[in-house]
């Protein structure tokens, strides 16, 4: 007699979970699973030698995460939705007397914040560079773009000025802390360094223009006090207001396109084999092994402030609770992999890689969904080097769990021979 659909289904779970929890609580399970995250601290803390034909993998590894998947491949943005707040405007291949003209016409345009994305260093012209300078004293409202260099080892960190910075001249550091060929997603609001004794807190250029544009929107970033912020980006290039600097200059825009807004002055490439100020975004249609940014920097720091201005920051869950998951979730796969190891070893490396595939892709897709839909960044990478770390780590953990059985009669499930 068939049984009826629901008894089937019912005793299917019942029959998972023997499987899950029979040997969830022996020693050697909990064992078992600890030489496994041993295994990982060993390899991340020890120094070892002629590891330069792994240099690729490690480095497409380390600039690799999954919620990139979320923008690369799901498109997760705002639609088709301009950020009317913002509008960006193309400074070209303008010299220094060009980009004062440009401050100077988009000022009488009505703009609320001018935020220039360059770095003035150094002294050039004379000629131009005076009204440049004359351009930057007139314009209270304009943000200059300095830079910040970390230092490394013993090197103290560096902060150097835009060029033409005056005392009373509002500025903040536009390049962002990562390596140059790193996908950008993390910035830096706010950087407290220590010198010579004192402390002096700089902050960026994003956070400077915030704070000249909302004073609400500066003190929800100043409150949630985080060393650094995970972009969360929201639109590409095309899906904000891009204004050529010939359209400025010659005074062809409508009436209202930049009155009470934040003007962006920064250089926009319009063909993509330009690479010229961009960087690497999660936006990259390619995860892996890319060879051409994908978005210009001037459009990063749009993004930046369309998160703050919206108040739709990405909260990361704590190392601590990133290790928990991972420990639990291992050993949970352990204590399967075990029972089959022992009881059903003939189908253990089959039903073992089965589980192992099935377990990613529910991971990744429940991270993607916790990042997309509730902007929780849940990093899965640990969970899964457990679990595919688990099988291998199952045949040495048996022979050392076998030997201190016969020398020291420890107790242990691997004496009996289920295989």
């Amino acid at each position: 007699m068939k049984k009826a659909s629901h008894k089937s289904f019912f005793f299917f779970l019942k029959n998972i979970h023997i499987r899950v929890t029979k040997y969830l609580f022996e020693r050697d399970t909990f064992f078992a699973t600890l030489w496994v995250f041993i295994f990982i601290l060993l390899v991340k803390i020890l120094p070892l030698p002629n590891i330069n034909f792994f240099n690729p993998v490690i480095v497409a590894m380390e600039d690799f995460d999954f919620n990139d998947i979320t923008y690369s491949k799901l498109k997760i943005t705002e639609g088709d939705t301009l950020d009317n707040r913002i509008v960006i405007i193309n400074i070209g291949d303008l010299d220094r007397e060009g980009l004062a003209l440009l401050i100077n016409k988009t000022s009488s345009m009505g703009a609320k914040v001018i935020g220039l994305d360059v770095t003035l260093e150094g002294p050039r012209d004379p000629f131009k560079d005076s009204l440049i300078q004359d351009a930057i004293n007139r314009n209270k409202n304009l943000i200059l773009a300095s830079r910040f260099h970390p230092g490394e080892g013993k090197e103290e960190s560096v902060y150097v000025p835009n060029y033409f910075s005056q005392p009373d001249s509002k500025s903040g550091f536009v390049n962002f802390l990562s390596k140059e060929w790193a996908t950008v997603r993390i910035w830096n609001p706010f950087l407290k360094i220590k010198q010579n004794s004192n402390s002096h807190e700089y902050q960026s250029f994003a956070a400077a223009i915030i704070g000249q544009y909302s004073a609400s929107a500066f003190e929800r970033l100043k409150k949630r006090n985080h060393s650094t912020e995970i972009i969360n980006y929201s639109r590409k290039t095309n899906q904000y207001l891009v204004i050529d600097e010939a359209t400025i200059l010659n005074g062809n825009v409508e009436p209202g396109a930049i009155k009470d807004k934040i003007a962006l002055l920064g250089y926009i490439s319009s063909d993509p084999k330009k690479i010229e100020d961009k960087k690497y975004t999660p936006f990259n249609e390619e995860l892996a092994g890319r060879s051409i940014p994908d978005m210009n920097g001037v459009v990063i720091q749009a993004n930046i402030i369309s998160m703050a201005l919206d108040g739709k920051y990405i909260t990361k869950l704590p190392l601590w609770a990133t290790i928990l998951i991972a420990v639990i979730i291992g050993w949970l796969h352990m204590s399967f992999f075990i029972h089959y190891y022992l009881e059903n070893h003939i189908w253990f490396h089959l039903t073992a890689k089965i589980a192992q595939l099935i377990s990613a892709i529910l991971f990744v897709y429940l991270s993607m969904v916790l990042f997309s839909k509730f902007r929780i960044k849940l990093d899965m990478t640990l969970t899964l080097i457990v679990i595919v770390l688990a099988v291998d780590i199952i045949y040495f953990y048996e022979a050392f769990a076998v030997w201190l059985h016969k020398k020291f009669g420890y107790k242990t499930v691997f004496h009996q021979k289920y295989h």
